[in-house]
């Protein structure tokens, strides 16, 4: 799979070559913002991506303030404006202010570093008014620093996070200029008119699904006229469980070689080898879906240009270290892979966009369908050496990676998606970081359960960690 770096410098390298600036039209809400959006509106739980810096040296005030000042003129600082004519499409705009710089007033050990950044994964964001992202530090007892770049998935998946973070680098690109398209009156009341007549053939077109098909007659019915509550929290349960598993570089390219593999496949490999762990998969193959970045226009501006696609990984594939096998099913599943918003989360039910697009919140969130397998997650971040900001790059990092946190997950509510276990792969200063994240029970019921569990699919491959951060989740509102 080509990873999500590798395709951000094609696409700054184009820019440069031909004197490119951001898309001129307006950049939209799709249906994988809205997705993302509708988790923060009390349907579902926040997804918020996450990049973490762990510090030798403790950068200054200065370092940092000039940090914020730079994400706070880039692509994530942006909001909401739904339009006042009926059926005209939402867009992103410039947000004119942001959550301020929060810097932790006492300092931590540095073996909490996964723990405190999932404190801050857990500060509520609301990307709809512009505060969707959030820069925090605290100083670590050994003189060093934990950095953490919060951002709701609604504003910012892997590609875009990495957007701004390459402001960081080159201040030139730390610029929201892409979202500042002008819409006119008469343009609104265009795509008003257009849309309102989509949605009223896209309407009459479900009418006649729903007619013929009784499951998604009562699935419709259903959706639109009971008021389900969402179950009660439950703090005092089990939560989200982290860790993160660092590898020699050289090391794991070496056994992915070895066993006829891409750095990607034995991530692939590995992943569904602690899958299979858990105990609701029993004896049916692990399916993971990896995320594959589908850009419409090489510059794009937008939050989530991505899908995922499954892969259905064989047992014996994992017994025998069959690595050739899985990476001809996942270089077949990644070709063939489908348009951005076309997921069951963005598109339930595969009902028509537009009229998905116009229907509340409450609506959308109960027409999905509950997925009947467990699945486990993958997102390859790629090599992030040329996106570490210069403000922290020289204060000995010994840990650069990126991940997703689910706020607010508890059993109740697990028990409602279909994810075990998500990862992310990140490559920095010659180390791939490979990030778990339980999100069920029974994958991991503590951080170090996940942690060991780890190691052992890890060394059964030939790999020997250099070393493992736990980190607990702590369901807080606030940090």
């Amino acid at each position: 799979m080509a990873t999500i770096t590798r395709g951000f410098r094609a696409d700054r390298n184009d820019i440069a070559r031909n004197g490119g600036s951001p898309a001129a039209g307006p950049v939209y809400v799709n249906l994988t913002d809205k997705a993302f959006l509708r988790l923060h509106h009390g349907y579902g739980m926040p997804v918020v991506t996450q990049t973490l810096t762990v510090l030798g040296r403790r950068p200054g005030d200065d370092q940092l303030n000039e940090m914020y000042a730079l994400l706070k003129s880039g692509p994530l600082a942006r909001r909401v404006h739904r339009s006042m004519v009926p059926f005209a499409r939402a867009r992103w705009v410039p947000a004119a202010d942001a959550l301020p710089l929060y810097v932790a007033p006492a300092p931590i050990d540095a073996a909490d570093a996964l723990t405190w950044a999932n404190e801050q994964a857990q500060y509520r964001l609301d990307p709809d008014a512009g505060f969707g992202w959030r820069l925090s530090a605290v100083a670590t007892h050994s003189g060093g620093m934990v950095v953490c770049l919060t951002k709701s998935h609604a504003v910012a998946d892997g590609h875009a996070g990495l957007m701004a973070e390459a402001g960081l680098v080159d201040p030139e690109l730390a610029t929201n200029a892409g979202l500042d398209a002008q819409v006119g009156a008469w343009e609104e009341l265009s795509d008003g008119y257009h849309r309102g007549i989509a949605i009223a053939r896209q309407a009459f077109t479900e009418m006649r699904r729903a007619a013929r098909d009784p499951l998604h007659r009562a699935a419709v019915r259903t959706a639109l006229f009971s008021r389900a509550p969402e179950p009660a929290p439950d703090p005092k349960g089990w939560h989200e469980q982290s860790a993160i598993v660092t590898f020699d570089a050289a090391q794991w390219k070496s056994a992915a070689e070895r066993d006829g593999g891409t750095t990607n496949t034995l991530y692939l490999a590995l992943t569904a080898d602690l899958l299979r762990r858990c105990p609701l998969i029993d004896n049916i193959p692990p399916v993971l879906t990896p995320a594959v970045r589908v850009l419409r226009e090489r510059d794009q501006p937008d939050s989530n240009s991505f899908t995922r696609v499954p892969i259905v990984v064989q047992r014996d594939w994992l017994d025998s270290h069959d690595l050739v096998s899985l990476r001809a099913v996942s270089k077949a599943a990644f070709a063939a892979v489908a348009a951005v918003g076309s997921g069951v989360l963005s598109q339930p039910r595969q009902m028509p966009p537009d009229l998905l697009d116009v229907l509340p919140d409450g609506v959308v969130h109960r027409l999905l369908e509950t997925v009947p397998i467990t699945v486990g997650m993958c997102s390859n971040m790629g090599v992030l050496d040329s996106f570490i900001a210069p403000q922290l790059a020289g204060f000995e990092p010994s840990l650069h990676m990126k991940r997703a946190v689910v706020q607010g997950i508890d059993v109740p509510r697990t028990a409602r998606q279909p994810v075990a276990l998500a990862t992310w792969l990140s490559e920095s200063d010659g180390r791939i970081h490979w990030a778990l994240e339980s999100l069920k029970p029974e994958m991991a019921h503590t951080a170090a359960e996940l942690a060991d569990l780890a190691k052992k699919v890890a060394r059964s491959w030939g790999l020997h960690p250099l070393h493992i951060y736990t980190g607990d989740t702590i369901p807080t509102g606030t940090a």
